[in-house]
């Protein structure tokens, strides 16, 4: 049976049969709901259900919800089913860049460390709009592997994507041993709903590894709009050799409301804090009560952090934005 889905307070709809999960069904429509794994693991689809009855699968890690989550309703859409008319509740929600599936040219591969940057020239005369924070799915042997848009939309049709190497990846294997420029990949985008939001409070923007490249288009649109909203940007990685594009951090700082702290795990230098990347923030923040908190990163530091800033420093639920990276072969 099917029954009619409601995204509020965006006024989109949709159509989704019980038999199959809310976010497969919204994918198909080709609307946009935030996602990551689809596996249930990442808890980037996490909504709050404010109208409508829903079940979530037996297998659904209950662990990815706070107490106060569940008492208020939230689901993952990837493992829920709808047995009514529904209304989810996803503020900030936008479907405004259509989903589109497109080959691309391997322009240049520069490798850093353990980080891969790809450019992907778009065919001539193809465009495809997308929002600073969003990602796309490679296609690559008949599997998926979603990678964040590193770059601000341009005129010059060109994607940037940072890939770190992790061997036995299905595409990471690929880019560091057998793709070169010139080779031809195809893609489904964008996904995602990472973006940043229209209001002036302050922001406290962490990444982890190459959580950076979402974060690099936020910040790369903030230059090109001359938004001046005071920006934190803590980045955190197990070494400092896993640091790339380091260059970049200072010319931001000269464009932008930007301070720079950089967490390693692991014998830091001068200049580096030591510890994770929710040690600084507690050391750093008292109260997060009219900050916005902006997360990208291993699934792990996203709900330690989640936790921390909800639970510990104030900081309304509404105003936590995330994009879980989950690691697949």
């Amino acid at each position: 049976m099917n029954f009619r889905i409601s995204i509020s307070p965006a006024n989109i709809e949709f159509d989704c049969n019980e038999d199959n999960n809310i976010l497969a069904e919204a994918l198909t429509a080709k609307i946009n709901l935030p996602h990551g794994c689809k596996s249930g693991n990442c808890g980037a689809c996490k909504c709050q259900v404010t109208n409508g009855d829903v079940t979530q699968e037996d297998n659904t890690n209950m662990a990815i919800f706070s107490q106060d989550e569940i008492d208020a309703g939230y689901v993952l859409l990837c493992k829920s089913h709808a047995h009514s008319d529904v209304t989810l509740n996803l503020p900030g929600f936008s479907n405004s860049h259509p989903i589109k599936t497109l080959p691309a040219k391997i322009s240049s591969i520069d490798k850093s460390g353990t980080t891969a940057i790809v450019m992907l020239k778009l065919p001539a005369g193809q465009k495809f709009e997308f929002s600073a924070g969003q990602y796309i799915d490679i296609l690559y042997e008949g599997q998926n592997r979603s990678y964040s848009l590193a770059n601000y939309a341009t005129d010059k049709n060109e994607l940037e994507l940072h890939i770190r190497y992790r061997k036995g990846g299905l595409f990471s294997e690929a880019v560091w041993s057998q793709l070169t420029v010139g080779s031809i990949v195809r893609f489904k985008g964008p996904l995602g709903s990472f973006t940043l939001s229209k209001n002036d409070k302050p922001i406290v923007m962490v990444c982890t590894g190459t959580g950076l490249a979402p974060v690099k288009a936020i910040l790369e649109q903030m230059i090109a709009t001359n938004n001046l909203r005071p920006v934190h940007l803590i980045w955190g990685n197990f070494t400092t050799e896993d640091f790339y594009l380091t260059e970049l951090l200072a010319k931001w700082q000269e464009k932008l409301n930007l301070r720079v702290s950089l967490c390693v795990n692991e014998n830091p230098p001068i200049g580096y804090h030591n510890g994770l990347v929710t040690d600084l923030i507690v050391n750093e923040y008292e109260n997060l009560m009219d900050y916005e908190v902006y997360a990208c990163g291993n699934s792990q530091m996203i709900q330690s952090l989640y936790q921390l800033a909800t639970t510990q420093l104030n900081l309304s639920a509404g105003n936590f934005f995330s994009d879980s990276f989950t690691p697949s072969k």
